[in-house]
């Protein structure tokens, strides 16, 4: 693997709202709506029972209370009317401010070398909401960046914007080598759930949660250890267009999920691996850990058996999955914090999927600090 133009991340920080509800209480709820009928309800408990999601977390805490008592939904049984499109973009405005910022305390806590006065590049992610001024300026303010860092914000892109991120980071600390770029990831997927009969969204009403993750890149190399980014790389699989969407809707931001994605990745996940690997010097056998964004189980467990990977090679996403479900493009930041833990180090897989069918990947190099 060349190091040549060596770029860095050198620690990742997260958070999660407060309130966390286990998918038994959320299947409860759900089967509680009255907008479901019995073969909605069988098919709700075939679903939650199988996603592999222990606990999620929301921004929304009306899950478990009385009707009476809501703050987000109607405050009666039927939940009717819904929430409109600009009461939940007001929720997701109020949360994103704090949880970035909590995510990027984390960070540095966890990072050592963070110093917020010499970051010169700030990198925001989201796709469950919109405002401008947005969270990347209340982030300079309240941490104290410069009023002279340059500011960039990916929007819209769904689950692999994480990727999307980390390579533009990349790209900017090759150009300069004495940049330092903060990434700050926020998902508060749950503010879109939606109490549709369809079988879509209630496919996606069972996997999303919320989450926020920051990560700090430059070209220094950290004392600590950390992951060196070693290559990127982006695949549309053909004709899986109408695979996954996310669009906005008249009441939400409406996703289209559909039960073939797992069967695309299937197919098309090897050779995805192969060109990667290939392009960095590498084959599939010298991967030592992979980090693969739980999109749900029935990706993890198809991913897994296409490249034929040992039991336990994907533990840290089924991890992950469990502990907090899908968040979006902030998942895989957790993935990778979760891996540090590991005592291996060496080249490293990651890959995440969008809508499109996009799939963004990169090979990276798990390299332990100093002990």
């Amino acid at each position: 693997m060349s190091k040549t133009n060596d770029v860095w991340l050198h620690g990742i920080g997260t958070a999660v709202p407060p309130r966390a509800y286990s998918q038994e209480l959320a299947l409860e709820f759900m089967c509680g709506l009255q907008t479901y009928g019995e073969k909605e309800r069988r098919f709700l408990n075939r679903i939650y029972r199988n996603t592999g999601i222990h606990e999620r977390h929301s921004v929304i805490e009306d899950y478990g209370k009385p009707a009476g008592e809501y703050e987000f939904f109607a405050r009666n049984e039927s939940l009717l009317p819904e929430p409109t499109v600009g009461e939940r973009n007001d929720l997701f405005v109020h949360h994103a401010e704090r949880l970035s910022h909590e995510a990027v305390e984390s960070l540095g806590a966890d990072c050592a070398s963070f110093d917020p006065g010499k970051v010169t590049h700030l990198i925001t992610v989201t796709c469950t909401g919109f405002s401008a001024p947005g969270f990347d300026y209340s982030l300079v303010q309240r941490l104290g960046l410069p009023t002279t860092v340059h500011r960039y914000h990916i929007g819209f892109m769904g689950c692999y914007a994480g990727f999307t991120a980390m390579k533009l980071a990349h790209t900017i600390c090759v150009a300069d080598p004495e940049a330092v770029v903060l990434i700050a990831d926020v998902e508060l997927c749950t503010i879109h759930f939606q109490f549709k009969p369809d079988p879509e969204t209630m496919v996606a009403n069972s996997l999303f949660a919320d989450g926020a993750a920051a990560a700090l890149v430059s070209a220094r190399t950290p004392q600590s250890g950390g992951y060196r980014l070693v290559g990127f790389f982006s695949r549309i699989i053909p004709e899986s267009e109408q695979a996954m969407s996310w669009r906005l809707g008249n009441t939400a931001f409406d996703m289209t999920l559909s039960s073939y994605v797992p069967r695309l990745l299937h197919r098309d996940i090897g050779d995805i691996v192969r060109h990667a690997t290939e392009a960095v010097g590498l084959s599939q056998e010298e991967v030592r850990l992979w980090a693969i964004h739980p999109g749900g189980r029935a990706i993890l467990d198809r991913i897994a058996e296409s490249l034929e990977l040992e039991d336990g090679a994907l533990a840290d996403s089924f991890a992950t999955l469990a502990a907090y479900g899908n968040m979006s493009s902030a998942t895989i930041y957790f993935v990778l914090d979760r891996m540090r833990t590991n005592e291996q180090e060496g080249p490293v897989f990651a890959a995440a999927f969008g809508p499109g069918l996009t799939v963004e990947s990169a090979a990276l190099e798990r390299v332990r600090g100093e002990r």
